[in-house]
């Protein structure tokens, strides 16, 4: 595929090298594995521009949120409530991005951990069962926290001090408090 927006059957997305030699983005979406001709953190920057917004963005404002996060995690849209975590640096081709929603259960293997995810099926990662729950820890604070900002209501309620005036003859407006 020449490009893939990731949307809320995106379970998962790592680098993988064509047989050029190419990086491009192995997405396990629902039961499918798609490869599109792109490296992961574009088709990450891509899927958040579609919804308007940027990856710089989406990392300040995460990290503005969480602190101070090594790897933190993103929102790719916060209307829809996708939000992707790396389990290991990004800059890392073997890098796995997972969509918080769709994974279920984590269980400890010694150094890795066997990630169980809502396509029915498990994958086994490079990662301590704790570090790795952290990270997802990380992801669910992101999405609680900007659900909850989101959806609270702020009512405000002003009285309406003093109005200008606008003068007839200039069409000046009179800025100056009158009493």
């Amino acid at each position: 595929m020449k490009t893939y927006i990731i949307n809320q059957e995106t379970v998962l997305l790592t680098g993988e090298y064509d047989q050029y030699g190419k990086l491009c983005t192995r997405v396990i979406e629902g039961d499918q594995s798609i490869l599109v001709d792109h490296p992961p953190l574009k088709v990450i920057s891509k899927s958040i521009n579609y919804f308007g917004f940027s990856l710089k963005g989406a990392i300040e404002g995460a990290k503005t949120i969480l602190g101070k996060v090594k790897m933190c995690p993103i929102m790719i849209c916060p209307v829809q409530d996708i939000c992707m975590f790396p389990h290991t640096s990004p800059v890392n081709h073997d890098c796995i991005w997972f969509n918080h929603s769709n994974v279920l259960h984590t269980q400890p293997m010694g150094r890795y951990t066997l990630v169980e995810l809502s396509n029915g099926r498990s994958i086994k990662i490079q990662a301590r069962h704790t570090a790795f729950n952290n990270k997802k820890q990380k992801a669910g604070d992101l999405r609680r926290i900007i659900h909850e900002r989101s959806h609270t209501k702020i009512v405000l309620y002003l009285e309406p001090k003093q109005e200008y005036e606008r003068c007839k003859e200039t069409g000046r407006i009179h800025f100056e408090q009158r009493t």
